[in-house]
């Protein structure tokens, strides 16, 4: 499996940039002074990073060309979620104007950055292959509110949730033409109604679990659609002690059912009026507690049996 740089401007760049790579795998750390055995190996490390020539474009399309060779006729699993890197306790010596821009929303400035990648997996090993895609953002300093900026009247793209469909389309762009197929998988903040109207085709499909509680074409509520389902079957979960919670056994039932998810007025235009979608739940019973597992997930994914809903769980 391929693991480095080898498309970067010039060789001693390329020499040096892969002399961190492996470092960075063999020692198992991310500090630069950790990484470097003395003075002249730090500086370089620095040079390297500071250098014109290398972007974070650049960096990028070699871990995809990476990605694309290591996944090659393989079915694999995309993850998505967001990451933030908060540098404010480096805030004495990192200038505010150096483009990292401010992680925060509430008005506290909170210097760094974000980061949202796609990290491909084997669908059968969990081996992971790496980066299909990472994007790279920050917010201004000078940062509005959602109010103040009438987010909920902007157009998709403008605005930062659309993180999870820009991904999800450079992650297919990536990998549609090596993979025998992928299924993005997302947490809550990725069950938007324009990501399911977009991304899902032959190639690829999404599983997301459910944030939104819709009223469904039917005029049911999708976390209710369910109650009156007969449990296709049950599985049992150990679950650890932590803090206040016991040990304990859980018992849990599974139900799933095809569901048409209907667009609503802050939909955005030209997209169809419903999209059929699996809804699955995964409901722990016998157990009254605060901590009481209920899952829920949507999926493109035609589920035809409890197997291939407890895979879609697990």
């Amino acid at each position: 499996m391929q693991r480095g740089f080898t498309d970067l401007c010039d060789d001693r760049l390329l020499f040096r940039g892969n002399k961190i790579l492996n470092d960075l795998f063999s020692r198992s750390v991310h500090s630069i002074r950790q990484l470097t055995d003395d003075e002249a190996s730090a500086k370089g490390f620095y040079r390297f990073l500071q250098n014109d020539r290398v972007s974070e474009s650049n960096i990028l399309s070699n871990l995809v060309g990476n990605c694309r060779s290591a996944c090659s006729g393989k079915y694999v699993l995309c993850f998505q979620d967001t990451t933030e890197i908060n540098l404010s306790s480096h805030g004495n010596r990192i200038k505010k104007t150096s483009g990292l821009g401010t992680t925060n929303a509430n008005k506290v400035k909170g210097l760094g950055f974000f980061l949202h990648p796609s990290l491909v997996v084997d669908a059968e090993s969990c081996i992971p292959y790496g980066y299909s895609d990472i994007k790279i953002w920050n917010r201004p300093l000078e940062f509005s509110s959602k109010f103040e900026r009438d987010y909920q009247s902007l157009p998709i793209e403008e605005k930062e949730s659309y993180k999870w469909i820009e991904v999800s389309r450079n992650t297919k762009s990536a990998l549609k033409d090596v993979v025998k197929g992928m299924v993005i998988i997302q947490d809550r903040e990725g069950d938007i109604y324009e990501q399911f109207a977009l991304i899902p085709d032959s190639d690829a499909d999404l599983l997301i679990r459910a944030r939104s509680n819709r009223t469904l074409a039917d005029k049911i509520k999708l976390f209710d659609c369910l109650s009156g389902h007969p449990a296709a079957g049950f599985y049992e979960l150990p679950i650890a002690a932590k803090g206040k919670r016991k040990k304990r056994i859980a018992k849990i039932e599974i139900r799933y059912k095809a569901v048409e998810i209907p667009r609503t007025k802050g939909t955005s235009k030209g997209l169809p009026t419903t999209i059929p979608l699996f809804i699955i739940e995964a409901k722990e019973v016998s157990y009254t507690g605060e901590d009481s597992i209920c899952w829920r997930l949507l999926t493109t994914i035609n589920i035809e049996s409890i197997e291939m809903a407890k895979t879609c769980i697990e």
